[in-house]
């Protein structure tokens, strides 16, 4: 029966799929303008008489409202001596801008780095089971942020936060592009490791640096299929779950990750965060602003957002969908995309995570459609 319900609700994935892909033109055509500056936010907000505040309010999600890069962030990871940092409020980040304006007295900024739809699933609903990237890969490549120990210990706090809000901000699924497919191949590598044997990823670029680790990555990589052949069906099988995952969790766990927080609290007010374009600006030829890797990829992201969009739309409590578009990134040239590249340092490497321009930009949209002035 198990079974029969999950392959049930693959197929409806499927075809809410089908049905987003129908309706993406519509749903970018009826999309409300948002202001592009705080500056323009300001001034069409409503007059303050008229403006609900919250006294309570949490922000949820993956690095895109973490605040990774900003100047307290770099910070606090050197003293530290960690890359990423997880559940710490941020000064500059979105969340805690947000939190001053709308008068906030109770405020937790609860934002994982590395974090996916089924990760912030799993911190909010005790009986939902942790997979197979939770429990692997996703621990090395947030730099034990996103662990199934970390989300246990956390998911009491969360909850109860979320339970007590009036104001909940839900940002996560750019991670559902890459680290499911990202973690397969990392963990078929590590069968066939050509140098460090015994190392994560990790641990690979603090010893080889991001191309050795790459390089290493690639030859392992190739390495496990010719090692051993009899585990074939068994990486194939890893590749197509990957796969799956990539096609069908995001759009199953968005309603799943907003009916969760309407049984917990069905009062609050609920943004839904719309994914940016992690690659906005970058051109196919350097200094023509061509835009062309930007363009190319727009329409996949617009799709996505889709999915955030009918969460929204059939959600029983009160919620609205805020647009993220153009948002000013630390990374606004172009870089290899791959995690032995990525870094939590300003313009350097790839850091796909907003300036403080650009945690304003979503601080502003967020505002705009509450009706909030930005201070």
């Amino acid at each position: 029966m198990e079974e029969r319900m999950k392959r049930t609700r693959k197929w409806i994935a499927l075809l809410l799929s089908l049905l987003m892909l129908m309706t993406v033109c519509i749903g970018a055509m009826a999309e409300e303008p948002v202001p592009e500056t705080t500056e323009e936010a300001v001034e069409e907000v409503a007059a303050p008489e008229q403006v609900s505040y919250y006294q309570n309010y949490v922000s949820i999600g993956d690095s895109c409202g973490s605040g990774v890069g900003l100047p307290q962030y770099l910070e606090l990871a050197r003293e530290r001596n960690v890359r990423w940092i997880g559940a710490e409020q941020i000064e500059g980040s979105y969340p805690t801008l947000v939190a001053k304006a709308v008068g906030a007295t109770s405020f937790g900024q609860y934002h994982f780095p590395g974090a996916r739809t089924a990760d912030i699933r799993y911190l909010l609903d005790e009986n939902y089971y942790a997979d197979w990237v939770l429990l692997g890969q996703a621990m090395y490549l947030s730099n034990g942020v996103v662990s199934k120990a970390n989300m246990d210990a956390y998911r009491d706090e969360v909850i109860a936060s979320i339970q007590n809000a009036d104001l909940i901000t839900l940002d996560v699924g750019i991670n559902d592009v890459w680290l499911p497919v990202i973690a397969a191949i990392y963990d078929i590598a590590g069968e066939g490791r050509v140098f460090g044997r015994q190392l994560t990823v990790p641990e690979l670029v603090a010893r080889y640096g991001s191309v050795g680790a790459f390089v290493d990555n690639a030859l392992s990589f190739v390495n496990a299929w010719v090692l051993h052949p009899l585990q074939w069906p068994g990486y194939a099988l890893k590749l197509m779950n990957a796969l799956i995952k990539w096609a069908v969790d995001y759009q199953i766990n968005m309603g799943a990750i907003m009916d969760r927080i309407y049984q917990l609290n069905p009062d609050a007010t609920v943004v839904v965060c719309g994914l940016y374009n992690p690659v906005n600006d970058w051109d196919a030829v350097p200094l023509l602003n061509d835009h062309l890797i930007e363009r190319i990829l727009q329409p996949y992201y617009t799709l996505l957002n889709l999915r955030k969009r009918l969460a929204v739309q059939f959600y029983r409590g009160n919620a609205v969908y805020v647009e993220m578009n153009d948002i000013e990134l630390i990374s606004d040239h172009f870089t290899i995309p791959l995690f032995e590249f990525t870094t939590e340092r300003e313009y350097f490497g790839y850091n796909p995570h907003p300036t403080l321009e650009g945690a304003k930009q979503q601080a502003a949209n967020i505002l705009y459609k509450l009706g909030v002035p930005m201070d």
